[in-house]
């Protein structure tokens, strides 16, 4: 009894410690991520491709919701209450309303010198389009049947929905608009992770989408994810009810949009969430070979940001099981430092979380497994510096960042993004001086502004 008393005291104090570190890095403004480090000083645009018509200071994040709806009340318009369907919308953000700034205004500090203020982003209210019906409850059948022993007999049936729904077209059509109005056929679809409100997915889902170039239409896939510091337990419940709705998404989204690419990017407890959503995904398709189901699904880049997936589990449960398969390309990043994943080793009986995984955690036959499937990159980001926790890689990590849009903007392999293979092991890493190499990286791959004046070189 003692050693049970002592066992819950430690895993609360973890528990304390781990919120009290993510209470420390949280804020409450919203604005632009930290600029890439490849932008730094340099002349590289990556707006070059964007129509001359869709460089305004406005955006549109499209969403996924299973959250309970608040719209038009005080808040914000998704709760952290589980919703009955996947409720898909639209919202419209300003950057830089607060300062005024036009097109020109926002390049300068989107691309500017380090340390260049980050520009504010304004919501509008959600544009509710309605539910992917394929996510709602059945559809409750009753027929009398009478006969001569119970003439009020009723015959109960509970019919699937088939059809996603006349919203889930409009969200389609409207996902098709963007697309072609940008002139690149691509869906990104971002999976938050623990501790995130729906505000939260839209501020990230809109800062990779305008580094990126603001490249096809973005969703934010936003699960229900409480607000209290203290329900980490709860929220891997919540990202478990939520995978057969990002299942659904997904299916939706490759049947009828226009994509040609559907990337994905999820982020610690998201990753979670996201690799049980491949996992059905590959188990539907489990008779078809690793090209016809990524034919069939049309994901391509997957990406995990500091993996919140029990180590052992991503091997057996999902490697093994062929999840990778479904997509053409999954990489993952990793940091020993990242202090919100050792907090929570800590607190799930000292299992280590796969986004800490080093060279030294792989045994020799994993070592061979990564050698023999490429498209499998494992990253560690030691040697670059990400703010507060050392856990937001994709949005506080200026170098992570930059090595993240390379690949996604354009399909660079690792090598040609400016990483290095690690000593001994198959893990990609980053080297000494890579802030200069990655600027120039940028300024080969993206067309250059002109009559830019480079103030800012390492």
């Amino acid at each position: 009894m003692r050693r049970e008393t002592a066992t819950r005291h430690c895993r609360r104090a973890a528990l304390l410690l781990l919120v009290g570190l993510l209470a420390a890095g949280a804020g409450c403004s919203r604005r632009l991520m930290l600029s890439p480090a490849m932008f730094h000083g340099t002349a590289a645009d990556p707006f070059a491709e964007l129509p001359a018509d869709q460089r305004k200071t406005g955006a549109a994040v499209f969403y996924a919701t299973d959250r309970n709806g608040n719209l038009g009340g005080a808040g914000q318009d998704y709760g952290v209450e589980r919703g009955d369907a996947l409720m898909l919308g639209r919202v419209d953000i300003e950057i830089g309303a607060d300062r005024g700034l036009d097109w020109d205004g926002l390049i300068q500090r989107t691309v500017g010198p380090r340390g260049t203020a980050r520009p504010v982003l304004t919501f509008a209210p959600a544009d509710e389009f309605g539910p992917l019906l394929t996510t709602a409850p059945p559809r409750v059948v009753r027929r009398e049947t009478a006969n001569g022993q119970d003439p009020e007999a009723l015959q109960v049936q509970f019919m699937p929905r088939r059809d996603p729904g006349r919203a889930a077209f409009r969200f389609a059509d409207a996902l098709n608009a963007e697309m072609a109005a940008t002139g690149h056929a691509e869906l990104y679809v971002y999976v938050h992770g623990y501790f995130n409100s729906f505000d939260d997915a839209l501020e990230t889902t809109a800062s990779l989408h305008h580094y990126n170039g603001r490249r096809g239409a973005v969703i934010a896939f936003s699960w229900p994810s409480a607000s209290n510091l203290f329900d980490y337990l709860e929220d891997r419940e919540s990202a478990q009810f939520a995978v057969s709705d990002l299942r659904q998404l997904l299916i939706f989204l490759a049947d009828h949009t226009d994509a040609q690419r559907i990337n994905l990017v999820a982020h610690s407890m998201g990753c979670f969430l996201t690799s049980n959503a491949m996992r059905e995904l590959r188990l539907l398709g489990f008779e078809q070979s690793p090209h016809e189901i990524q034919t069939r699904f049309k994901i391509d880049h997957v990406v995990f940001v500091a993996p919140d997936i029990d180590a052992d589990v991503l091997q057996k449960r999902y490697f093994r099981e062929g999840f990778h398969h479904v997509a053409r390309r999954l990489t993952l990043y990793t940091s020993p430092e990242d202090q919100a994943l050792l907090w929570a080793t800590r607190l799930l009986y000292g299992i280590t979380r796969a986004g800490s995984i080093t060279g030294d955690y792989l045994s020799d036959n994993q070592k061979l497994w990564l050698r023999a499937h490429p498209e499998v990159t494992f990253v560690d980001i030691t040697g670059q510096k990400t703010v507060g926790l050392g856990h937001a890689h994709h949005t506080d990590n200026p170098g992570v960042a930059s090595d993240l849009l390379l690949m996604l903007a354009h399909d660079l392999e690792p090598a040609e993004r400016g990483l290095v293979l690690l000593p001994d092991v198959p893990i990609w890493g980053f080297p000494k001086g890579y802030e200069e190499a990655v600027q120039q990286i940028a300024e080969r791959e993206y067309p250059l502004r002109e009559n830019v004046e480079v103030t800012q070189r390492p």
